[in-house]
């Protein structure tokens, strides 16, 4: 067997393979990648499910970004505007569903939100970075 040669070492930042590197964006569509594998793995699906079955053969999901789900439509309901997070589905068609609303993150319908959601992430690094620093500088040698 060969030795392994330690210049093959490449640091994962280096590499872009760090969750740091994905844009929200990609997180959205990598959620819903997600969500496909496991409808087809059934009930040998690993990981937190986004969608459940309900009454009536359908499929409820939501596509969640840092643990926030998108809002995916706006609505009128007794002239109140409402945001809708879930959506139903008849079950058969949810593979369709996810791909209509993939192709609407990759055209950049809902790149507002997502922008919003990835300066709170980076506000919340950047609190928590913060506060390590200090608790680690406060920490007697």
């Amino acid at each position: 067997m060969a030795r392994f040669d330690p210049k093959l070492l490449v640091p994962a930042v280096a590499a872009g393979t760090t969750s740091a590197a994905r844009t929200a964006k990609d997180v959205a569509l990598a959620n819903i990648a997600k969500m496909k594998e496991q409808m087809a793995a059934g009930d040998g699906a690993e990981g937190k499910l986004n969608f459940k079955a309900v009454d009536g053969g359908r499929m409820s999901f939501t596509i969640r970004v840092s643990n926030t789900p998108l809002v995916l439509e706006k609505v009128k309901v007794e002239d109140t505007d409402v945001e809708v997070r879930e959506m139903t589905i008849p079950a058969g068609n949810f593979n369709d569903a996810l791909d209509y609303y993939a192709d609407r993150i990759k055209a950049g319908e809902y790149d507002a939100q997502l922008t919003t959601l990835s300066e709170k992430k980076e506000a919340r690094t950047t609190k928590l970075r913060a506060t390590r620093a200090t608790k680690k500088a406060d920490k007697p040698a």
